[in-house]
């Protein structure tokens, strides 16, 4: 029964494949040069995707402390890896979200699916895997075959009671096809060729002890957060807490006060949770009841959290560590640790590229240290040295996560401000002037101060800049024009008259 089951899916036109766009985020996660460009030109060709996007970049569930203004930001504030995978959530979602089938209730299925997502999402990063959402999508997608079955063989399911749990479903599906919906929705995404390890994450998750590595910690984190949707979607009094918090104990390492408080912060996002997704998942009264009951039981046994992580886990995450480590090394400056000149020409293209891309400005900012020849000439380069690392600890406190500062060459720096207009990049300019006239470098005899000449070009829309050589340009004129007007200070490019204002 289960092959001729696999043709009638591979066939059904009642159960699309992915959408173009889906299989096209599939494409770029699996790109080892992916970047910010590739990624928002695929996105931004799905205006609600997009709309998407932004909103989850600026909810209470990821949001930073900077708002999210265009969708080059989103990408940055939620990281690439992350931002792709959520973009493919929702396009998925959005593709098998609508219909309806004669044995499943679609309601309860996807209540069911997006809440158990976004506790495993929790569990994940609470045992501190590198991508969260990926768990958050292997979860999502675990119960794809059930749609699948449902549409191609309308009473599979009939002769369940409507509110079946997720093990009645299986146990179902065993005794009729000798498989279950873990290994036949692993076989699907395959035929869709999503990422491997997703498929095999999905494969595991009816059996998560007996996998191993990244996909084992993967799986497991899928099943504890199905278990724990499976409490929670149940009425109060009516779901033994402990088989849950058993597994969460042996599997992940998570105890009872661990457990409760994830428990307690996803019911807590429930309505953001809903307004994203637009879906409704539980009513806020039984909740909150079903999670008194759990925090109740749970505080009583009072679950020991386990404290260990296996050796070949730890050497795994050594060995990448070293990788990146090496990897980093190579694209920085020796004696400052900020990124080198080849580093910096790279990203000046790939950026300069995705904003003409992406219709989003971008500001370059050159500083060079005023009167740098005198430290070294009257204190020595080892004060020079020093004043130059100092400098670079400065810029870095005053730029964001998603920006790049790079040692240009001798006491000349280069700031790389993506998706950030004119006035932002002034501001930050103004917090780098601010914080080199106070700072003080201790030389024989005394201290000194260093202060910096600062030059700003921003690429806005419509582009007044064809090549990024034209906008470095306009950034190294502005510094010899600081230069000119007395040092200490910074002076903008006005490309609106092609001529140099100086900024206070």
């Amino acid at each position: 029964m289960l092959e001729p089951l696999k043709n009638k899916l591979s066939l059904a036109s009642n159960f699309p494949t992915p959408p173009a766009i889906a299989l096209q985020i599939v494409a770029l996660a699996g790109d080892p040069e992916i970047d910010v460009g590739k990624v928002a030109s695929t996105i931004s060709k799905d205006p609600g995707l997009t709309a998407k996007v932004l909103r989850v970049a600026n909810s209470p569930l990821y949001s930073k402390r900077r708002r999210s203004e265009n969708l080059r930001q989103a990408l940055v504030a939620l990281g690439l890896n992350a931002a792709t995978t959520l973009a493919l959530s929702f396009s998925l979602v959005s593709t098998y979200k609508r219909g309806t089938g004669a044995g499943i209730n679609y309601a309860r299925y996807w209540r069911r699916a997006i809440l158990g997502a976004s506790a495993a999402r929790s569990f994940g990063a609470l045992t501190g895997v590198r991508s969260p959402e990926d768990i958050f999508l292997a979860a999502l997608l675990q119960d794809i075959a059930i749609l699948g079955v449902d549409r191609v063989q309308p009473d599979f399911y009939c002769a369940l009671p409507a509110e079946a749990t997720h093990a009645e479903i299986a146990a179902h599906e065993m005794s009729l096809l000798g498989t279950d919906h873990a290994a036949l929705g692993s076989w699907l995404l395959r035929q869709w060729r999503l990422p491997e390890a997703l498929c095999a994450t999905v494969e595991a998750s009816h059996d998560p002890a007996s996998a191993a590595d990244a996909v084992g910690v993967a799986a497991r984190c899928v099943a504890v957060g199905s278990e724990c949707v499976e409490f929670l979607l149940a009425h109060p009094g009516g779901a033994d807490v402990q088989p849950l918090a058993a597994h969460a104990l042996a599997w992940l390492g998570i105890g009872g006060e661990e457990l409760a408080q994830v428990m307690t912060t996803l019911v807590a996002e429930i309505p953001e949770i809903e307004r994203l997704f637009d879906t409704a998942i539980l009513e806020a009264e039984v909740a909150a009841a079903i999670l008194d009951q759990a925090r109740e039981i749970l505080t009583i046994r009072n679950l020991q959290a386990i404290d260990q992580v296996s050796s070949l886990r730890e050497t795994a995450e050594h060995l990448e560590a070293r990788t990146t480590a090496l990897e980093d090394r190579q694209r920085r400056d020796p004696l400052t640790g900020l990124f080198n000149r080849g580093f910096l020409d790279d990203t000046l293209h790939r950026e300069f590229g995705n904003a003409i891309a992406g219709r989003w400005p971008l500001s370059i900012v050159f500083a060079d240290l005023d009167r740098f020849k005198q430290v070294n000439d009257t204190h020595g380069h080892p004060t020079g040295d020093s004043v130059l690392i100092e400098t670079a600890r400065l810029f870095m406190s005053a730029v964001r996560e998603s920006d790049y500062v790079a040692r240009y060459g001798g006491e000349e720096f280069v700031l790389v401000l993506p998706g950030l207009a004119t006035e932002g990049a002034i501001a930050i300019c103004d917090r780098i002037l601010m914080k080199l006239r106070g700072a003080r470098h201790q030389v024989a005899g005394g201290s000194i101060r260093v202060t910096a000449s600062l030059g700003l070009a921003t690429l806005d829309t419509p582009p007044a800049f064809k090549r990024v050589s034209e906008l470095i340009e306009a950034a190294d004129r502005c510094v010899y024009a600081a230069k000119r007007g007395g040092r200490d200070r910074l002076v903008c490019f006005d490309s609106a008259r092609s001529t140099n204002s100086a900024v206070g």
